[in-house]
C-alpha cells in the first residue's frame, strides 16, 4: 500500500471511531461529548496536513522525475553553424531539420524511418569519435527552418519518422555503420570493398536495385563544349599537358556497378595524373560517375545513370520498397548487409 493510501486508511479509521465513540456517549454527559468533539477539531488539522502533504511530495516527485527524463533526452546536442551564429539543438530535433534537408518531400513513411536511422547513426559515429556530447555542424541549410511559423506543417512527417525510430542506429557487429546514402543508382549500388580495396565495411556490398530505372532522374545528358572540357580538366592537370591528350587520351577504370573510379593521363616525361571517379563527374557537374562518353569534333556528351555516388541506401529504391510494404528495418537490411538495430541510450 502507497503512504497516499494507507494516510487516506487511518483517517477514515480515526473519522469512524471518532464518530462511534459519540453514538456511545450519546446518552452521557454533555461534557464527554463537547471534549470528544474539540478533540476531533483539534486533530483534523493535522491529519489532513499529513495526508495532503504527501500526496503533494508524490506529485513533486513524479514531476522531478519527468524532468530529469527529459534533461537525460537533451544531452547529447548539436550546435548548428548558421549564417547568423550558433543554434543549439536537442539531438533529436536537429535530426527532424536534417531529414527534412535531405529526403524528397511526398516519401513513403517507413523510407522516411529509414533515413532518420542512418541520419542518427551518423551522429552516434560522430559523437563516439569527438568523445563529446556537443557536435558542431555547418548547417546553413537549417536558415530556412528557424523562425519559420509554418515549419511544423513543413516536418510533420519527418517529426514523426525521427519519433517513431527514437534512439535507433544501425549497427554491424555492434559498431555502427558508415551510413552512406544517395538519391538514385544507376539500377544498382556499389560494392566499397572493390572499390575502396578494403574489408572493412562488408555491408557495403552492391545490390540490386532495378527499381531505380523508373525515376525520372534516372537519365541524363551533359554536353561539354571541346574548349570547356579542356579548361576543367587543366584546373587538375595544369598547363603541361597538351590539348589533344586531355581531349582524346585519359584511361578510365570502372567498377563493376558500371561507375567510373579514376581517369589516369600520361605523357611521356611528365608526371602521371591521377583523377577519382567521384572528383572527375563533380569536376564537370554529372549526376553520378556512373556514365558513357560520346565525343565528337566540337563537344562531348556525357549519358548519365542514376544520381549521387552509388554506395549504401537509394532513397528512391528505399521508397519503392516501402511502397511495396516492406518496413524500414527490412529495407535497410537488404541495402547493407548483415546489420541490426541498436539503440543508443
Amino acid at each position: 500500500m502507497r503512504n497516499s493510501e494507507r494516510d487516506i486508511y487511518i483517517v477514515i479509521v480515526h473519522v469512524g471511531c471518532l464518530m462511534k465513540m459519540n453514538r456511545i456517549v450519546l446518552n452521557k454527559t454533555n461534557k464527554r461529548e463537547a471534549g470528544n468533539f474539540l478533540l476531533f477539531v483539534f486533530l483534523l488539522p493535522y491529519v489532513c496536513a499529513c495526508l495532503w502533504g504527501h500526496v503533494g511530495e508524490e506529485t513533486r516527485q513524479i514531476v522531478s522525475d519527468k524532468k530529469e527524463i527529459q534533461q537525460a533526452e537533451a544531452v547529447y546536442k548539436v550546435e548548428a553553424v548558421m549564417d547568423w551564429g550558433i543554434w543549439e539543438l536537442p539531438m533529436e530535433e536537429y535530426l527532424i531539420y536534417r531529414l527534412a534537408l535531405v529526403m524528397p518531400r511526398g516519401y513513403a513513411e517507413e523510407a522516411m524511418k529509414a533515413q532518420a536511422v542512418l541520419l542518427r547513426t551518423e551522429l552516434v559515429s560522430s559523437y563516439r569519435e569527438t568523445g563529446s556530447r556537443v557536435l558542431r555542424v555547418e548547417e546553413s541549410g537549417l536558415n530556412r527552418f528557424y523562425g519559420n511559423g509554418q515549419k511544423e506543417d513543413i516536418l510533420s512527417d519527418c517529426r514523426k519518422a525521427v519519433e517513431e525510430t527514437e534512439g535507433f542506429y544501425l549497427v554491424y557487429r555492434g559498431e555502427p555503420v558508415q551510413a552512406s546514402y544517395f538519391k538514385v543508382s544507376n539500377g544498382h549500388t556499389r560494392d566499397a570493398g572493390e572499390v575502396w580495396h578494403t574489408d572493412g565495411c562488408p555491408y557495403l556490398a552492391g545490390v540490386s536495385c532495378e527499381q531505380d530505372k523508373a525515376s525520372t532522374e534516372y537519365s541524363s545528358v551533359v554536353n561539354v563544349e571541346k574548349k570547356r572540357y579542356i579548361e576543367l580538366l587543366r584546373t587538375r592537370a595544369g598547363n603541361d599537358y597538351q590539348e589533344d591528350t586531355l581531349w582524346q587520351g585519359g584511361l578510365f577504370s570502372f567498377d563493376t556497378a558500371g561507375y567510373i573510379t579514376e581517369v589516369v593521363y600520361t605523357e611521356e616525361g611528365k608526371e602521371e595524373i591521377r583523377i577519382d571517379g567521384e572528383d572527375f563527374r563533380h569536376l564537370f557537374g554529372l549526376n553520378s560517375a556512373a556514365v558513357e562518353m560520346e565525343r565528337n569534333e566540337e563537344n562531348m556528351l556525357f549519358h548519365v545513370k542514376g544520381v549521387g555516388h552509388g554506395f549504401g541506401m537509394s532513397q528512391y529504391g528505399a521508397n519503392c520498397k516501402a511502397l511495396n510494404g516492406e518496413k524500414y528495418d527490412q529495407i535497410l537490411k537488404e541495402f547493407f548487409l548483415g546489420t541490426e538495430l541498436a539503440k543508443f541510450e
